[in-house]
């Protein structure tokens, strides 16, 4: 019986540890809301641009979705996607000028990546 109840608890706690991951998986990259504003003929524009910096070196975005693919991206910053950045480096999306950013999901070959905002 003794050895019975070693043997069982020894499983479990091989089963237990092996299941147990304490650290979270890190993001390969930094995902930043600005809004930038621009004077055109006497109107204040503001226009929400997100910034993606690497913290890993080689990583691609591939995509920046926001709001669920309810916000635009603008036809300039369009092109920048997909796009292999190294450690430091960044990219930035901008989107049309009616979005209100709340969430922000980063496509990476490295996995997807999200940030909500208040």
């Amino acid at each position: 019986m003794k050895t019975l109840i070693v043997g069982t608890l020894a499983v479990m706690l091989i089963i237990g540890l092996s299941g147990c991951d304490s650290t979270p998986e890190q993001s390969p990259v930094r995902i930043e809301a600005k809004s930038l504003s621009s004077d055109w003929g006497g109107y204040i524009i503001s226009v929400p641009v997100v910034e993606v910096t690497a913290m890993t070196d080689e990583v691609t975005i591939e995509d920046v979705v926001a709001n669920n693919g309810n916000c635009q991206m603008t036809a300039i910053t369009q092109n920048n996607f997909p796009k292999t950045l190294n450690y430091g480096e960044r990219v930035q999306a901008g989107y049309t000028a009616k979005c209100n950013l709340v969430k922000v999901e980063v496509i990476t070959d490295k996995g997807n990546w999200s940030v909500e905002f208040e």
